[in-house]
């Protein structure tokens, strides 16, 4: 798709906004916009243009050719205006454009400019001398109408009759699917909404299991998770923007269809005085309804691969709480052991401080055998050697308790 700039230039003293392709290196038409109507000239652009912002004029480009360009253009529109029908639809856009800058960002404006570009090119092929034939002079008519008849031309109002109904079928079918796709876009808003409830509940289970965490491992994967599920919400954001634009345009549209209508029911009152330029505005009517009926199927067509991608979505959503909930089993998994090692701690440090005490009494025995012995020393030996082996035993039952002394310390 071509990105389209919007240029602002001053002529004899006027403000003149010109709508360029960028990067312009052949033949394409150009919109200029002055006093509230819309040009399309066809003609070979200038040089090559570089990426430029949307209000400057680019350096590369020759201002001695779009002044000229814009002289001839103030001189067709001092001779010949366009029509007020055409002013008024773009004036009407406009209005929606600016409406929209302060509360969209600069690539919706862009995308914007380009739907209010090509709006511009339709009205502006309806109403140019070449689509539309003006009304010969009272003295020429005469004289310029062909001899032959089309074979459309009706002698009675059944022709366009049968016209009026076909259009207003065209219409109705229309409404039809504009309705079919206002119904999508709930249903895609509720599955949001669902998602959003979704995605709270997983919030929540995760702020549970956060201080359940130890290794950095799982916590990084819970970051790239929940950035991936924020780059959804964007993406499902955008999604609804650009639901509430098409919806918007078919609004513009169907208004759009209501006038044409009008016009017709005015033009039929003036049948037989201006029977030809009837036959060929319901002609264009009809092309546009074609043309406008292919966009609603495209637009349909749209609706449902958004439709699919929320789908898919959705699966993601319930793998990754299945993988959840399969975390949370091994976490109770790991407490449960926890706890039984905890059971374990506890028992060795009962059986500690029960060594202690032992330990305590022990070295009480000792002294009183000590102070025994140094009593006894003079008058037996024997006695005193028994002591000292009976003593060596105990002390080596401490140092066969000191390892399990040892690890009740670490356990705790």
């Amino acid at each position: 798709m071509c990105v389209w700039s919007l240029h602002v230039l001053w002529a004899k003293g006027r403000k003149v906004e010109f709508l360029c392709p960028r990067h312009l290196n052949e033949t394409r038409p150009l919109f200029v916009f002055l006093r509230g109507y819309a040009y399309r000239l066809p003609v070979k652009m200038f040089t090559p243009m570089s990426r430029c912002d949307g209000d400057n004029m680019p350096t590369s480009s020759s201002p001695v050719s779009v002044r000229r360009v814009v002289a001839e253009l103030l001189g067709t529109h001092a001779e010949s205006p366009s029509p007020q029908r055409l002013a008024a639809g773009i004036a009407r856009r406009r209005g929606e454009l600016t409406e929209m800058k302060g509360d969209t960002s600069r690539d919706s404006q862009l995308q914007l400019r380009q739907e209010f570009l090509f709006d511009v090119a339709d009205d502006w092929h309806d109403a140019s001398p070449t689509a539309t034939s003006s009304p010969p002079p009272p003295g020429e008519k005469e004289e310029q109408r062909p001899e032959h008849h089309s074979p459309l031309s009706p002698t009675s109002p059944s022709a366009w009759q049968r016209e009026d109904i076909a259009i207003r079928m065209r219409q109705a079918i229309l409404l039809q699917r504009e309705e079919s796709v206002v119904r999508r876009e709930m249903e895609a808003f509720a599955r949001e909404e669902r998602i959003a409830q979704r995605e709270e509940q997983l919030r929540l289970l995760q702020e549970r299991l956060a201080p359940k965490v130890v290794t950095d491992a799982y916590r990084q994967q819970l970051h790239e998770a929940k950035c991936e599920l924020e780059e959804r919400e964007r993406g499902v954001a955008q999604q609804l923007t650009a639901q509430r634009q098409e919806k918007e345009l078919l609004d513009t549209r169907a208004e759009e269809l209501d006038v044409r209508q009008r016009e017709l029911e005015e033009e039929q009152e003036r049948l037989l005085n201006d029977t030809r330029e009837q036959v060929e505005r319901i002609h264009n009517s009809a092309r546009v309804l074609q043309e406008k009926e292919a966009t609603v199927a495209r637009r349909e067509e749209n609706c449902s691969q958004r439709e699919s991608e929320l789908m898919l979505q959705r699966e993601c959503l319930l793998s990754w709480e299945a993988s959840l909930r399969r975390q949370q089993s091994q976490l109770d998994a790991q407490c449960a052991s926890v706890a039984e090692e905890c059971a374990a701690a506890r028992e060795l440090l009962s059986r500690e401080s029960k060594l202690q005490e032992l330990e305590i009494r022990l070295s009480e025995r000792e002294g009183s055998l000590w102070k025994t012995a140094a009593e006894k020393v003079p008058n037996g030996q024997g006695e005193l050697k028994s002591l000292i082996e009976f003593l060596r035993g105990i002390q080596d039952e401490l140092f066969a308790c000191e390892p399990i002394r040892h690890a009740g310390s670490a356990l705790s």
